[in-house]
């Protein structure tokens, strides 16, 4: 019988589909399951068509509408087709020429290159550096068969934008001496073992830079690609063997070269077979679907594997899919759980975790779903407290104690000093006792010097508060966390079996204590997910000071699936001159490694207004133009700084007739509003992510703002720390964004911006 497979390619093109077009694909869709191949060629609605001069003779193109045309692989071994990509009618034909589709025997993947790219270039070697961006090719910027495009968005002139402004190309640098061979060093034997065939061999064999290798990769064989990346990223060949062609291998048994239906059946990595209609519609509809699908061979790895001797951490920047892991990871965990067992999902917020909650309902089914708890670390925490203290509630005006404090009793440090004492080092250190904080180590890497004597002022003042919170029964979240684990340390019965932390990075000392104590130490106990470049708060933590042994079990991650080339780039320049440490770890700078990224796109429109009337006036225009472009309304997100803008802009966009409401990730699901634009806080889109997103107001008084950070004569440590929270806070609101960023402020700009 037929069946129907559908190629990564094809989901961000179909978000692009106009409704009755998306019905118009899903009824074709369903003719290739239900009829033979001779039954389709004749069907006279799709008029299915092969490419006579084509690359491939397996392609073929057939009619959605008058405006959109799918291109599908209809190979003669199997009865499985392989749906490739969809495009604008006039472009659709130019590129499925160009592509040819093989089986790749090392890896017994199916891989598509631009053949006839590759072809030209092999004519005129080696005199093809600039890549398949040299040749005139009629594709839609943004897609897989599109050139990589070098991101440079520079800073447009005061005049509201209408729409992404082109960069002017930079004057062309003089000629360098001949650099050697990018792949010198690695012989053809090695080439073979690893999965590269003749031809791109041959190709690679001209190459001189990892720039040029870069600029290639939409023409190249996908899988051949990351062979050669990592390659040109200076790892050994054995270690590319053992991370990137090993876990693509098939289970069992080689794929011949012309079994073509086992190839699609095996890439699992950008390929699903879809089993009935309603999956079809799933696949191509739902965004968390395609995560769900499409997991990288070394996502794949991470998530099943069966077991881990300790705690295991995942670490990656924006789009890599460490959610996305950590939710697979906990299907596994459900799926093999001992009788008895439970495991525990959980995050630092509420909105993350209702994210977490929907996601993870439509990856395993109701009966797994009950065996899995999804809460907030500090719901966990006041859960444990409560079944002894039921009385006990959460503090959330845990500063505003200690100011009443400090002024009652005239203490000669502001209240900021005095919380962060609290905050950052009694509490996240653990300690305990007076005679604990005398230690000479205790305030390590503090400014503020104090004596053994202003030690016991402080002392004393944070006892008091203290004590004044446990009589009121309101305890805030470092001492409830400190509680929960004192709890559970005298507990013979821990109450889950493996825990999975998502966005583990902005997590305080005190709730990791917590967790650890929730379950056994042994194989699959913690999973850990997170990146600390995307940290909004200003906690830091060593795991090993925390007994989370993760030494020889940690993972980064460095495709990014959901953000272009062009916007991540950018963004990453926030982050410029900024070391960023290794997740659960207070002093070690991460491993450096290059993130790539699959899409491509238009740069960010960058725009700054003489005041913020005429910034409101461009951002509604902006958002205006999203929308005549086909963006649907609940596409596009507006962020800014604080609670004020967020009100001026929702207000502003509602007054221009523009759709617009105010989401807040406490008492707002993603799923509200679903007509709307959404405008919140920077925070507030923190684990989100939309087609479009515009950042307002990034101004010099907005990012950072400085009334929020310590004064560097307490303790310069603790302010720069603060900065960088604030620094990755525009960082991670930019990097929301996947496929349209816009970024505007009125007078100075704020000194974050690369621009």
């Amino acid at each position: 019988m037929p069946q129907l497979a559908i190629d990564a390619t094809c989901l961000p093109q179909y978000d692009k589909l106009d409704k009755p077009t998306r019905e118009r694909l899903l009824a074709a869709t369903r003719k290739f399951r239900e009829l033979s191949l001779d039954a389709l060629l004749a069907h006279p609605d799709l008029r299915i068509r092969s490419l006579p001069k084509g690359q491939d003779p397996r392609i073929r193109t057939f009619r959605i509408s008058d405006s959109w045309t799918g291109v599908m692989l209809a190979p003669e071994s199997g009865e499985t087709f392989l749906l490739v990509h969809l495009l604008p009618r006039d472009t659709a034909e130019d590129w499925a020429t160009d592509q040819r589709h093989d089986v790749n025997p090392v890896m017994g993947t199916l891989e598509r290159r631009d053949a006839t790219a590759l072809g030209q270039a092999a004519e005129r070697a080696p005199a093809h550096a600039a890549g398949p961006a040299a040749r005139a090719a009629p594709v839609p910027t943004g897609s897989p068969g599109a050139p990589a495009r070098a991101p440079g968005p520079a800073r447009t002139a005061p005049a509201a934008p209408s729409g992404a402004g082109a960069t002017a190309p930079a004057a062309a640098p003089p000629a360098a001496p001949a650099a050697p061979p990018l792949f010198d060093h690695v012989s053809d034997h090695d080439l073979q073992r690893l999965g590269i065939d003749p031809e791109i061999r041959d190709f690679c064999r001209t190459l001189t830079t990892a720039r040029e290798l870069h600029d290639w990769a939409p023409a190249l064989p996908q899988d051949q690609f990351e062979v050669l990346r990592a390659l040109a990223d200076g790892h050994s060949v054995q270690r590319v063997r053992d991370e990137v062609v090993v876990p693509r291998r098939p289970v069992v048994g080689a794929v011949a070269a012309d079994d073509y239906d086992t190839a699609i059946r095996h890439t699992r990595e950008r390929v699903i077979v879809v089993n009935d209609n309603q999956e079809i519609e799933d696949v191509l509809a739902g965004e968390f679907n395609a995560w769900r699908v499409f997991l990288h061979p070394k996502q794949r790895d991470l998530a099943y594997r069966p077991r881990f001797n300790g705690p295991a951490k995942v670490s990656g920047g924006p789009g890599t899919g460490k959610t996305v892991v950590a939710l697979h990871r906990v299907k596994y965990l459900a799926e093999h759980l001992p009788l008895g067992g439970r495991v525990l999902l959980t995050s630092f917020t509420n909105a993350l975790v209702e994210s977490l909650k929907r996601n993870l309902a439509l990856l395993i089914p109701p009966e797994l779903v009950e065996d899995v708890d999804v809460v907030t670390t500090d719901k966990l925490a006041l859960d444990v407290v409560k079944e002894v203290h039921p009385d006990i509630r959460l503090r959330t005006d845990t500063r505003g104690v200690f100011a009443n404090y400090a002024r009652q009793h005239r203490l000669p440090w502001p209240v900021d000093f005095l919380f962060s004492e609290y905050r950052h080092v009694i509490t996240a250190r653990g300690i305990t006792t007076l005679e604990g904080y005398l230690d000479p180590d205790a305030r390590a890497g503090r400014t503020t010097p104090l004596n053994a004597d202003q030690r016991r002022r402080v002392w004393h003042a944070v006892s008091s508060v203290r004590a004044m919170m446990r009589t009121s029964r309101k305890l805030p979240a470092e001492d409830l966390h400190a509680e929960a684990a004192r709890i559970l340390s005298e507990r013979a019965e821990l109450p889950y079996t493996n825990v999975v932390v998502d966005e583990a990075q902005d997590l305080h000392p005190a709730q990791w204590r917590t967790l650890r104590a929730a379950v056994p130490p042994g194989p699959n106990d913690l999973f850990i997910a997170g990146d600390n470049r995307q940290r909004i708060y200003d906690n830091t933590v060593s795991f090993k000071q925390l007994g989370i042994e993760i030494v020889g079990r940690s993972y980064p991650l460095r495709v990014n699936y959901r953000t272009t080339e062009q916007i991540l780039t950018w963004a990453d320049g926030i982050l410029r001159g900024q070391p960023v440490l290794e997740l659960g770890d207070s002093a070690a700078i991460e491993p450096g490694g290059s993130t790539r990224c699959v899409l491509s796109g238009p740069p960010p429109e960058l725009y700054g207004a003489p005041d913020e009337p005429t910034e409101l006036d461009a951002l509604a225009e902006r958002v205006r133009g999203w929308l005549a472009e086909g963006i649907e309304p609940a596409d596009i997100c507006v962020t800014a700084r604080t609670n004020k803008l967020r009100d001026s802009v929702a207000a502003h966009l509602r007054a221009r007739a523009l759709p617009a409401a105010i989401f807040n990730p406490r008492e707002h699901s993603v799923t509200d509003t679903a007509h709307a634009v959404r405008v919140t806080t920077m925070h507030g889109v923190k684990g989100l992510e939309f087609r479009a997103i515009a950042v307002f107001a990034a101004t010099a008084d907005a990012l950072p703002q400085t009334d929020h950070l310590t004064d560097p004569a307490l303790d310069e440590n603790q302010r720069r720390a603060e900065l960088d929270a604030q620094r990755s806070l525009l960082y991670v609101a930019c990097t929301r964004a996947r496929e349209r960023l816009y970024v505007s402020w009125h007078g100075a700009p704020s000194p974050f911006l690369p621009l």
